[in-house]
């Protein structure tokens, strides 16, 4: 585990170190996910990782192919062109 330590500045403002940014793959303009515990422990993640983590996450529950699934997968095919 890798600790860091961040100050909370005016108005709660979070200035993060470079290091830090580059752990979490941080890049600008990126959101920063805060969960924190009952326990007030604290979980902090980019928005881009957990909507990478989800991918797929329901995908057991697909039951057929729908006409827009083919319809977005062609037009990813012709976007990749």
């Amino acid at each position: 585990m890798i600790s860091f330590t961040v100050s909370v500045k005016d108005h709660g403002r979070l200035n993060l170190p470079k290091s830090l940014r580059a752990a979490l793959h941080l890049r600008d303009g990126d959101d920063l996910v805060f969960r924190v515990t009952s326990a007030g422990v604290a979980e902090v993640v980019s928005a881009s990782t957990l909507a990478e983590r989800g991918t797929g996450l329901f995908i057991h529950l697909k039951q057929e192919d729908s006409e827009t699934d083919s319809f977005i997968a062609e037009r990813r095919v012709q976007a990749d062109q």
